[in-house]
């Protein structure tokens, strides 16, 4: 039996639908996923509650797995800080809107080499 269209507010697949040749688990996807539009500009957090940075951006593998996270750290409202690269399977989800790097401080990540993007 054909499958009828989905209608315009019904566009994400379902459970077990297969996309482009791969079965997909949504329930599976939005339990265990990110949104991108929550995680840039989340505020980085330690395990001790401190401040640390801002995600400014990530990046995606050749694969398709996000593999760095790039973090604003030091500086203030913007002038003199910098961005450093932090591999991305190291955060955690917050309490709120933000991300745990666990046993990480400010000083750490501004010590560490800044993060370029490739011209």
């Amino acid at each position: 039996m054909a499958r009828r269209p989905p209608k315009a507010k019904d566009t994400a697949p379902v459970v077990g639908e297969t996309v482009l040749g791969v079965e997909v688990n949504i329930a599976t996807v939005a339990s265990t996923g990110y949104s991108a539009n929550k995680l840039i500009g989340a505020t980085v957090h330690n395990d001790k509650a401190q401040s640390i940075g801002t995600v400014h951006d990530l990046i995606v593998g050749a694969e398709g797995e996000v593999s760095l996270a790039i973090v604003e750290v030091g500086g203030f409202l913007g002038l003199g800080s910098k961005w450093v690269a932090v591999p991305a399977d190291l955060f955690k989800p917050g309490p709120t809107d933000d991300v745990i790097l666990s046993g990480a401080s400010k000083d750490a990540l501004t010590a560490m080499p800044p993060f370029r993007y490739a011209q």
